[in-house]
């Protein structure tokens, strides 16, 4: 009975002792990131049968626990993978609202209203040099702003991709860390009496850290069984095997159906935001009649050009392969020309992608992924910083230089359709074309002959005039001459060889330099620009104002911008003159600040608004997705911060609660040791019974 009494004492002092400890150890950790309280899993010892009942044995101080609820911690994870997402993507958001700001200063929009009054101011005195001059400025101005905005937005892809590298590199990092957490957590547990609790509370800090970067989910069968794995299934953790991130450059992959008996792959050149899907929809021999033909979609929607055609022709190339296609900002063909089947199915990724590395299968294309229709691919990494990078380099820069490109382009494509056709104050000895020609032996109607605004050209006829150089009193007109254009069968090379059959060699000689047009008048004549119904000239950059094709190259010819006579203000006349004071090409071209006009991406095209109205339109774009942003930014932040609280309030140390608890096991121990004492003294007592 009296060893009994000893036991119980001294269980209970070691209880006492080891709770003091404890929350010694929680007191000292208050300020500790990551730090879960500790308690002392004790629990009675039993007791020993006996007359006149069971002798107690006091307490057993087990092991040492954290209070953990592992519902709020995956709630938690879960719900910061989105609060990072989100406030991520709207730190970089309100950036690149602020390139699209004009509200106080000047930008696109007003540097358009610019450059429109100044082709109005022109209109009133055409023959002015300063109005001229006044125009090159505005127009300068204008280019400026499209190509600086466009180089901004550019930068900011750029950041991201820097970005993405770095982050990628920390998943890779932490995965490590927590393999290696998981072999020591296995090594130094004792079921029912060690928990390594540092260990599990630097694992639990790992995988918050990693949720912020990428989303993740989490599944513990005990010790170091702990698989962190992505939203999408695919494991960066399983016990100590790990599983790798990386960035992989632009690649394509073949989708063939069963039984099909094509040999190639698709080749690109070039670089884009978004990923394509390629399907055969006619199968057959590069070369049959009709050819075999193909469909590229964007996020589920086919891309289609001007006029609304969304198939491609698929022709012999060179070396066996088949001739390059211009889609966007990509040259695609393919390394056979035989045995296309349809339904085939080609995947191009023409950017750096996000990889999950698997050893046997090879890369897994994770990239974060928003379709056209807004919503997000859910086989893709959804959540985490590296879902911002991605979503703004991708998606967000994506669009906003796809739709800054289409107005570019429409404005290059309508002043240059105008001004090709007109005159200036002086006339032409020679004309360089100012676009490249992909390939001078294709339609140019086509994307095969891979050029810009091939998609709008139409079958038509060119006019030229001809005027003697060395007549000066007015009446110096000494012939016209036109040919017929159809953008279905002639090439540059047929241009050129119907140019050259109607007017060399009395008027002027054409021929293709660096797949260029060039014209260059017989000496002592000169060439006035005509009607032009097919839209050819200014396609292929003759007697236009602008060159370039883009946001990004968008610049004043160099012709008028060296001599400004050659800006076209008026036009030839019915008689065939071209008048001082004439001003129908300068009032067109000012007219279309309020003219709808046909504004095409390769997903949409508009025809009822004018351009300064699509790029208010893309502005208002960018705010609304900005808005999106910061809305969801606040939403996801206050429920991650209401479920940290949540768990704070089961792991998290309490000064107050942590001293009340000292002093109660204070006591606790006092009284222990009073047990002992008091079980010494009835053993003395017993003693003394024999003396």
């Amino acid at each position: 009975m009296l060893n009994g009494l000893f036991n119980i004492g001294q269980s209970a002092l070691n209880a006492s002792q080891a709770w003091i400890s404890v929350t010694g150890n929680n007191l000292a950790n208050v300020d500790t990131e990551g730090y879960s309280r500790q308690y002392v899993d004790q629990k009675d010892a039993g007791g020993l049968t006996y007359k006149p009942g069971a002798q107690p044995l006091g307490v057993n101080a087990q092991q040492i626990m954290r209070f953990f609820d592992q519902f709020l911690e995956r709630s938690y994870v879960k719900q910061s993978t989105n609060s990072s997402r989100w406030d991520q993507q709207d730190t970089i958001m309100a950036s690149l609202e602020n390139i699209f700001n004009e509200s106080n200063r000047q930008g696109i929009n007003s540097s358009l209203n610019s450059f429109f009054n100044a082709w109005q101011d022109l209109a009133l005195r055409p023959d002015s040099t300063a109005n001229r001059e006044s125009l090159i400025s505005f127009s300068d101005s204008l280019a400026d702003m499209f190509s600086t905005s466009m180089d901004a937005i550019k930068s900011i892809q750029t950041d991201m991709n820097v970005s993405i590298a770095h982050d990628v590199k920390r998943v890779n990092e932490l995965s490590q860390t927590i393999a290696e957490l998981n072999r020591q957590i296995t090594a130094q547990t004792i079921d029912g009496m060690n928990n390594p609790n540092a260990l599990l509370d630097k694992r639990d800090q790992a995988v918050r850290e990693l949720a912020t970067l990428v989303d993740v989910e989490t599944i513990d069968h005990g010790k170091g069984n702990f698989r962190v794995q992505l939203s999408t299934g695919q494991p960066l953790v399983d016990g100590t095997e790990t599983y790798e991130l990386a960035v992989l450059g632009p690649r394509s992959e073949n989708r063939l159906m069963p039984g099909s008996r094509y040999d190639g792959t698709v080749e690109f050149v070039g670089a884009d935001s978004h990923e394509y899907t390629i399907e055969i929809v006619r199968g057959g021999n590069a070369g049959d009649v009709p050819p075999p033909q193909f469909k590229v979609s964007v996020g589920g929607v086919y891309l289609k050009d001007a006029h609304g055609n969304d198939t491609f022709d698929i022709t012999v190339g060179e070396d066996g392969k088949t001739a390059p296609v211009k889609i966007k900002e990509l040259e695609i063909s393919f390394t056979s020309d035989k045995n296309f089947n349809a339904g085939d199915k080609f995947d191009v990724v023409p950017k750096d992608g996000l990889y999950w590395i698997e050893p046997t299968r090879g890369p897994q294309n994770i990239t974060p992924q928003i379709n056209l229709n807004g919503q997000e691919n859910k086989d893709r990494v959804t959540g985490g910083k590296l879902a911002a990078y991605h979503n703004i380099r991708d998606d967000n820069c994506g669009r906003y230089k796809d739709e800054l490109n289409a107005v570019a382009s429409s404005l290059i494509w309508e002043v240059n359709r105008i001004h090709s056709q007109g005159a200036g104050l002086s006339k032409l000895t020679q004309s360089q074309g100012q676009q490249r020609v992909g390939d001078t032996t294709k339609p140019l109607g086509t994307a095969q002959a891979m050029m810009p605004n091939s998609d709008r050209l139409e079958k038509g006829t060119v006019n030229f005039h001809f005027y003697n150089k060395e007549q000066t009193d007015g009446n110096n007109y000494i012939g016209s001459v036109s040919f017929d254009f159809d953008p279905a069968t002639d090439s540059l090379e047929t241009v050129v060889e119907n140019i050259n059959t109607q007017m060399s060699p009395n008027f002027l000689t054409a021929s293709i330099q660096d797949n260029k047009l060039v014209l260059v008048a017989k000496d002592g004549v000169e060439f006035a620009m005509g009607t032009d119904t097919s839209g050819v000239m200014a396609a292929l950059g003759i007697n236009t104002f602008f060159t370039g094709s883009n946001a990004s190259d968008i610049a004043v010819n160099d012709m008028v911008h060296l001599d400004t006579n050659f800006i076209a203000a008026g036009a030839v006349n019915g008689q065939f003159q071209v008048n001082v004071g004439d001003n129908i090409t300068a009032t067109a071209i000012g007219k279309l600040v309020d003219k709808p006009v046909t504004i095409s991406t390769m997903w949409k095209t508009v025809n009822n608004q004018t351009i300064g109205q699509f790029y208010a339109n893309l502005v208002t774009t960018v705010g609304s997705d900005r808005r999106l942003s910061k809305t969801n930014t606040e939403y996801h932040t206050a429920l991650t911060n209401d479920l940290f609280d949540r768990t704070q309030a089961v792991t998290g140390v309490n000064m107050d609660e942590e001293m009340s608890n000292l002093i109660k096991f204070q006591h606790s121990y006092t009284a222990a040791a009073k047990m002992i004492t008091t079980a010494d003294q009835m053993l003395q007592t017993l003693l003394g019974l024999k003396q």
